[in-house]
């Protein structure tokens, strides 16, 4: 059976989302042509018509629409995450939008376990921390990323999922609107257990940090994404906003290499790319004083 991948989707005219899912479920196309992808979305974004949308439905097997009821787009995506498992049947990968794919994804569509994840980074925001001492929720000691989440279909994990949705109502309730957060706390209580997958599959970039070496998902977060033009996502997306049509050259220069990023300095960017003696000469570049570098 051919895995099956979920991207949940809300956009507009004024933003780059669906510029940005275009450009990931390209590279999934590219790197896993076999896949089965499904968009999730409200009907505001399946109506657009854009050189992206146009792009996503030829590349899509399925789009399924929900409607929503007024608010902003961010709780509009977080409601459609946090009941994705509720409204699409089945056993699947659910991606986030801002993924750039570099290998065949078939193995992890093979996870062992009903729900699978990537440790997250990262330390929850001080919002967070303020909100779950005032509830007195009781955070995992080890918390996964949401951005890449292997989802079998069973009552356990459905059971979490409609906890989860529960619990970040009452987050949003209090102007806390993350969906990690809720999920965290759901896994917990449920008490489910984590299939902790390679970091491989979702390796967390942001400027500075990498955890993978010739990861098969790069997760490139999506905060201040229209100021920056580090990585092939950056550019490809604008690219397809400003001149309505995908930069299938600079699309397949990253899935042959692998390497996301547009200037190569930092040595996590070498060893990521699995070029340890390029790692090694940009770390004594950065430690030698300027004048002994050449």
């Amino acid at each position: 059976m051919a895995p099956h991948f979920v991207y949940v989707l809300i956009a507009s005219a004024d933003d780059l989302f669906a510029e940005m899912a275009a450009v990931s479920i390209a590279t999934l196309r590219e790197t896993t042509p076999d896949a089965r992808i499904t968009i999730l979305s409200d009907e505001t974004t399946r109506g657009q018509r854009t050189p992206a949308t146009a792009l996503l439905t030829s590349l899509v097997d399925n789009w399924v629409c929900e409607r929503l009821e007024a608010s902003s787009p961010m709780e509009r995506s977080r409601r459609l995450k946090l009941t994705c498992r509720h409204l699409i049947d089945g056993d699947f990968i659910y991606l986030d939008c801002d993924t750039l794919i570099a290998r065949d994804l078939t193995p992890l569509a093979q996870h062992r376990g009903d729900f699978a994840a990537v440790q997250d980074l990262g330390q929850p925001l001080p919002e967070i921390k303020e909100l779950v001492a005032r509830k007195k929720w009781i955070l995992p000691s080890r918390r996964f990323n949401g951005g890449v989440l292997g989802l079998r279909d069973t009552p356990r994990v459905r059971q979490m999922y409609e906890a989860a949705a529960s619990i970040w109502k009452e987050a949003a309730s209090a102007g806390v609107y993350y969906d990690q957060l809720p999920f965290w706390i759901a896994t917990k209580r449920a008490e489910l257990p984590v299939t902790w997958l390679s970091p491989s599959f979702n390796a967390q970039i942001t400027m500075k940090s990498y955890a993978a070496i010739r990861p098969h998902i790069f997760h490139i977060f999506s905060l201040q994404f229209a100021q920056r033009d580090h990585t092939v996502l950056h550019v490809l997306t604008k690219k397809l906003k400003t001149d309505g049509r995908l930069d299938r050259d600079l699309l397949l220069a990253f899935v042959e290499t692998g390497n996301p990023w547009m200037r190569l300095s930092r040595p996590g960017q070498y060893v990521a790319l699995g070029r340890p003696v390029a790692a090694a000469g940009a770390a004594l570049r950065l430690i030698l004083p300027h004048g002994l570098r050449a």
